[in-house]
């Protein structure tokens, strides 16, 4: 028996810098250069983002080689919108599996360059009973990465 915790979080964009964001994200390949969570990366394809592509962020965090693999699991378009969700395959410290108390960890990012649009990350994830002690500083994790990851694509632009 475990316990779901979500997050979301939305910066209100313009409707340029929204789809310049939405670029800069569907391009692996310049992933190292906006965002503070992919010191490296490596991807299915360096140019572009498909349902089903496999991409790892690697960065060093005290001395320690962090990697996070992800499968993209959807990508949905619309007229001034796209939906892009992201199912965890994995976390590993110096090629040693961690997070194994995170379950079924998702993000799914939201792009809507309208008026009044922006973008908006919402991640979720399911944690052990034992984990249940850690259920803030998770819900706290959660929250900077996507704040994180939200601040990087608006200076992106």
């Amino acid at each position: 028996m475990g316990k779901d915790i979500s997050v979301t979080v939305r910066r209100e964009m313009s409707a340029g810098d929204v789809e310049k964001a939405l670029q800069k994200f569907l391009t692996p390949s310049t992933w190292p250069d906006w965002n503070r969570n992919a010191d490296a990366m490596v991807a299915t394809k360096a140019d572009s983002l498909d349902e089903g592509d496999y991409i790892a962020t690697h960065q060093i965090i005290k001395g320690s080689l962090i990697e996070v693999r992800w499968r993209v699991a959807d990508i949905r378009k619309g007229n001034g919108f796209a939906e892009i969700t992201f199912d965890t395959d994995g976390m590993s410290r110096n090629e040693r599996p961690i997070g194994k108390g995170l379950k079924d960890l998702t993000i799914c990012i939201t792009f809507l360059s309208e008026n009044d649009g922006g973008i908006e990350i919402h991640s979720s994830c399911t944690i052990s009973s034992l984990m249940l002690i850690f259920a803030n500083k998770i819900r706290e994790y959660l929250n900077r990465q996507a704040n994180d990851l939200l601040d990087d694509l608006e200076k992106s632009n």
